[in-house]
């Protein structure tokens, strides 16, 4: 079966919608009220998170997913679509806003409901709580936008062969990677941890304040960017077939109470 590219895209974007509102909707409750879908719901498609696959990606997986549909196997001379577990082009990525509150407490509910935090007595969830505490209040994030990046691995466990820029340095990423809002300013990497494993994440940091203490996003901003350079993004770059040139968030749906959310 042929591809229309067109509606491809249209369907991943009609996808990305739904879940984007399904996410708000999420916010609305407790943190600890999230089911597992909620919370998944929040780091992968949110006003913090978002999920991109590669357009040679995109369409390999729908290849893949219109096998699996059509049940095609070895006897009826088609693919075995146990086989294309990783044969299906670049892995999706994911980028979170780790620095905004809702995108740690995600990453805590499913610690919660790993760990069994429902059925927990007062004094278990009590010590769990405790337990935690520094992970949400993450006092790291007060000085830096902390913003982190991996390789999307599916429910169905699919794996992945090395974590996200796990080869790369500070030194290498430096000049390459930047935040920019809709005035053109920008803020520079100042720190980057790279992941140890295929299920690891790349973690960036950005100062919060220029050297004048002036602010980078207001509750008036409109627009944050993640942005690599063209030239990072060249046939050198192991990584560059998964990326895009720039993430873009929109700065209005990080905003409650009068702050900014991140």
């Amino acid at each position: 079966m042929k591809l229309n590219k067109n509606k491809l895209l249209l369907f991943v974007w009609v996808c990305s919608l739904t879940i984007t509102v399904s996410a708000q909707k999420v916010l609305e409750k407790p943190f600890q009220k999230w089911s597992k879908d909620d919370a998944i719901k929040v780091l992968s498609a949110s006003p913090w998170a978002q999920t991109y696959q590669s357009t040679s990606g995109a369409s390999a997986a729908a290849q893949q997913q219109i096998a699996r549909e059509q049940n095609q196997s070895v006897s009826r001379g088609g693919s075995n679509p146990r086989s294309l577990a990783r044969d299906f082009g670049p892995a999706p990525v994911v980028i979170r806003l780790h620095s905004a509150l809702p995108i740690r407490q995600a990453i805590v509910r499913l610690r919660q409901l790993d760990a069994g935090y429902d059925k927990m007595d007062e004094k278990q969830r009590a010590d769990f709580d405790k337990s935690i505490q520094g992970f949400l209040n993450c006092a790291i994030c007060q000085k830096f936008y902390v913003v982190t990046m991996m390789k999307f691995v599916d429910t169905k466990s699919q794996s992945v062969d090395e974590g996200l820029f796990q080869r790369m340095t500070l030194e290498q990423l430096k000049g390459n990677v930047w935040l920019s809002n809709e005035k053109g300013e920008r803020r520079e990497l100042v720190q980057f941890n790279a992941p140890k494993g295929p299920g690891d994440m790349a973690v960036f940091y950005f100062a919060r304040v220029d050297d004048k203490g002036g602010s980078f996003l207001t509750p008036e901003s409109k627009k944050l960017e993640f942005i690599f350079e063209n030239n990072f993004l060249d046939s050198r770059n192991p990584y560059a077939p998964m990326l895009p040139r720039r993430f873009e968030f929109n700065v209005s749906k990080f905003i409650a109470n009068g702050n900014v959310v991140f």
